[in-house]
């Protein structure tokens, strides 16, 4: 079930931000079924997801680097400059020395990129949820 934006406050909230419908759908449906505790919610577009930062409290941003409009790391830096504890992790096809240091400078507290989904994103998202119980934010 996906979270509405006002339920996004109450369980760990996890936002995906995607272009493409089906890569998003895909991700926020096996979020849902793997983190069962957590709400997922889905968007489209860098401005979306900064119009959805406002609106809740996030724990988890997985954002792609090519979004329409805003994009990903422009993005990333907005959220954590008015959520400094919301962790985002790039989720990207851009594997690159250089998309990693912008992914550094613009906040990113992970990197994942989109060929190692399979093995990276579950550690990545558990780590993050563990570390979120530890600090209690």
């Amino acid at each position: 079930m996906s979270a509405t934006q006002s339920d996004c406050t109450k369980a760990p909230a996890i936002l995906v931000v995607e272009d493409h419908d089906l890569l998003r759908f895909s991700i926020v449906t096996w979020l849902e079924h793997r983190f069962p505790e957590c709400l997922v919610c889905g968007v489209e577009s860098g401005e979306a997801a900064l119009e959805h930062a406002r609106a809740a409290r996030l724990d988890i941003v997985l954002m792609d680097i090519n979004l329409p409009g805003i994009n990903g790391l422009e993005t990333a830096s907005r959220i954590r400059a008015q959520a400094p504890e919301t962790a985002v992790v790039m989720l990207t096809m851009h594997d690159t020395p250089y998309h990693r240091v912008a992914a550094a400078r613009a906040g990113a507290t992970g990197y994942v990129a989109k060929r190692d989904m399979e093995t990276q994103l579950e550690p990545a998202v558990k780590r993050l949820l563990q570390r979120r119980e530890r600090t209690g934010s």
